[in-house]
């Protein structure tokens, strides 16, 4: 299975014309039929769209985030039956962006166990910054994300996908270099080898038009999570014609 997800992040796209920009760049004779394409766009926007008949029969939506919370007191927030109720499929949690605003491993775990309860698909992010790297510390790091998750055995993570995104290729329109992805993305699949766990594995970082078919070519990768490049239904089409 592939996947390629779109993260609109906190902008207000205008789906008509995404869609219509989409469609002139991408139609069936492109189709992969193992590829499946993910909308994740911010609330606000998620429960209208993933309720139009016209977009739901064509792609999947995900959610950007959820509360680790139970329905309550939470003002503001989103919660796992919020997202059941308008037929969510897919979550991203862990998101760099995410991490920056004070969410931890622990906090990451009990979103998977919330979505999982109600057979929502996790898209656990994970991703090491320009300072790791440097110091030749990535796969510390990436195992010291990843414990907590795998050491519970409660957790179905056969029913997770993550995502590799090194934070210093975020939004910054140059993607890790094959090397470096390669590297990171085979120890992740080791440590993954080492609990017996088949996960798919996802690349997020600058990815575009131009350089997903070369990344898309690093064994174990099976998708992109993509950020700026998905706003642009034109590009984003030309991505998915890659697959």
């Amino acid at each position: 299975m592939k996947l390629l997800i779109a993260n609109w992040k906190m902008n207000l796209v205008d789906h008509q014309n995404w869609l219509s920009s989409f469609d002139s760049n991408f139609n069936k004779s492109h189709i992969n039929n193992s590829l499946k394409i993910i909308i994740c766009p911010n609330f606000l926007q998620l429960a209208d769209m993933s309720q139009k008949n016209s977009l739901s029969n064509r792609f999947i939506f995900g959610a950007q985030n959820v509360s680790e919370n139970p329905p309550g007191a939470y003002t503001g927030e989103i919660s796992v039956e919020h997202l059941l109720e308008i037929g969510i499929d897919y979550c991203i949690v862990g998101h760099s962006e995410r991490r920056a605003l004070g969410e931890t491993d622990f906090i990451v775990k009990d979103k998977v166990e919330k979505l999982l309860s109600k057979k929502i698909t996790p898209v656990i992010c994970i991703g090491e910054s320009f300072e790791i790297q440097k110091n030749n510390e990535t796969k510390t790091f990436l195992l010291s994300q990843l414990e907590l998750l795998l050491k519970d055995k409660n957790l179905n993570l056969n029913k997770c996908v993550f995502a590799y995104e090194p934070l210093w290729a975020i939004g910054k329109g140059i993607p890790a270099d094959l090397s470096t992805i390669k590297t990171s993305i085979s120890y992740i699949k080791k440590v993954f080898d080492e609990y017996n766990l088949s996960l798919t594995i996802l690349y997020g970082g600058s990815v575009n038009e131009k350089n997903s078919s070369e990344i898309l070519s690093v064994d174990h990768i099976s998708g992109f999570l993509v950020g700026n490049s998905s706003l642009d239904g034109k590009e984003f089409a030309n991505i998915a014609k890659n697959f």
